[in-house]
């Protein structure tokens, strides 16, 4: 009588500028343990390896073991070295081999990818199950990220730069976007640029935004969850808004479904919260396409899992790290 293999294990790390989450994640997806701690940048990249490796030994020593990790991080990330090229929120990471010093530290094959390509991922295995073979997805948080699955498997392009569908051009010349261009479309549909146009609609119309001002009365707290209730209430320049968001969001999504033929399209991340008021606009830009066979082929889902980034880069170390030699 053979002995059944045991169930593997994988952690993942999702590295943001103030705080980086950890979990442990099983083979099917399921979040078995997670914490966060404060990422520290200017410490160095040496001293954040050892405090992330100090944390995950620890829930080792417990008894909770994994066989591989993974490392999300916002940036241009080189995949293929593990190594981060450029991060604005991480500057002194900057060429500093991240990877190859997780591995050594924790002894187990580390994969390092951009947060949204891993985001994506965790969606697409856990939601979607992995049976569409073409996914395109999109992140809406501070900023837009994307991540495209080809074939069954995540898609980064020549230089792992593919799916950066947040500095897609969708207006000329545009709002001006945190990279420095104008019109693309992270200046409409991350939270900042929601934020921003909301609060010049207000100015221009002191009498409009009944329930925003009621729900957020100091503007400058304002974020897009009070603009999402005050839209379900009823309020209507928070519905106008939600409305333009969705249209440019359509706009830039139409263009990947176009060039890339999805069978879905995932959208994930805070902003995505904001439901039908963000998704029903999407909707009816598709449906009014003249070409009209990708677009009804491309199944629009709104992701539910807010761990997607670590469940993504733990599943990602499970199915690509390769034993150490």
């Amino acid at each position: 009588m053979t002995s059944k293999p045991a169930l593997r294990n994988g952690a993942g790390i999702d590295v943001g500028g103030t705080f980086t989450k950890a979990a442990v994640v099983s083979a099917a997806g399921k979040v078995l343990r997670e914490d966060r701690i404060a990422t520290r940048p200017s410490e160095g990249p040496r001293t954040f390896v050892s405090r992330v490796a100090a944390l995950l030994s620890s829930w080792r020593r417990e008894g909770l073991s994994f066989s591989a990790a993974g490392l999300a991080i916002a940036g241009d990330v080189d995949a293929e070295k593990g190594v981060l090229r450029f991060s604005p929120n991480l500057p002194k990471f900057d060429g500093f081999r991240l990877r190859d010093e997780l591995s050594a530290r924790l002894e187990v094959p580390v994969v390092m990818d951009n947060d949204a390509n891993l985001a994506v991922w965790g969606a697409y295995r856990t939601e979607l199950y992995g049976r569409p073979q073409n996914v395109v997805g999109v992140t809406l948080g501070t900023g837009v990220g994307g991540g495209l699955v080809l074939a069954g498997r995540l898609y980064r392009g020549s230089t792992g730069s593919a799916g950066e569908i947040g500095h897609a051009r969708v207006e000329i010349p545009g709002e001006l976007c945190h990279c420095g261009r104008r019109g693309c479309l992270e200046a409409y549909a991350g939270s900042y640029g929601i934020v921003r146009r909301a609060r010049r609609l207000l100015a221009q119309a002191p009498r409009a935004g009944r329930l925003v001002r009621a729900l957020c009365p100091d503007l400058r707290n304002l974020e897009p969850a009070h603009l999402s209730e005050a839209a379900q209430k009823g309020d209507a320049l928070a519905r106008r808004l939600w409305a333009e968001t969705g249209f440019y969001l359509a706009v830039g999504l139409s263009n990947l479904v176009l060039v890339f033929n999805p069978d879905a399209v995932l959208i994930l991340g805070g902003v995505s919260r904001a439901g039908r008021w963000l998704l029903d606009p999407i909707k009816e830009y598709f449906k009014a396409q003249p070409f009209k066979t990708p677009f009804g082929r491309a199944k629009l889902k709104l992701a539910d899992n807010p761990n997607a980034g670590r469940v993504g880069a733990a599943l990602l170390a499970l199915d690509q790290a390769r034993p150490r030699r």
